[in-house]
């Protein structure tokens, strides 16, 4: 499934924006942000809060909507596709016997 966000381009520019300043300096200057969450926008694998991407953005002066990608579909998430989707059938558990468990 297709993403309207786009991470490798939030990750270089954050990149950029940080240029030679280490995170410690950068946590240091802004308390909102810290170092874990920094690390992650510049790596640009996982995907970080809505807050944190926001608190970024914020803090390094970047415009969110620059990152989201217009014309991506995202599938549709329907009563249909919920029903069939498969599910565990609930089965007594083995190791009780006439309600004492063993």
């Amino acid at each position: 499934m297709a993403d309207p966000f786009d991470r490798d381009r939030f990750a270089a520019t954050v990149r950029h924006r940080l240029g030679g300043v280490s995170v410690r300096q950068v946590v240091d200057a802004f308390p909102a942000l810290n170092v874990a969450m920094i690390t992650r926008a510049k790596q640009g694998r996982s995907n970080l809060s809505i807050g944190s991407f926001l608190t970024i953005c914020k803090a390094l002066r970047l415009r969110p909507l620059d990152f989201y990608v217009a014309g991506v579909k995202r599938a549709r998430v329907t009563r249909k596709t919920i029903l069939k989707q498969t599910v565990t059938r609930r089965v007594p558990c083995e190791t009780r016997v006439g309600g004492d468990v063993r």
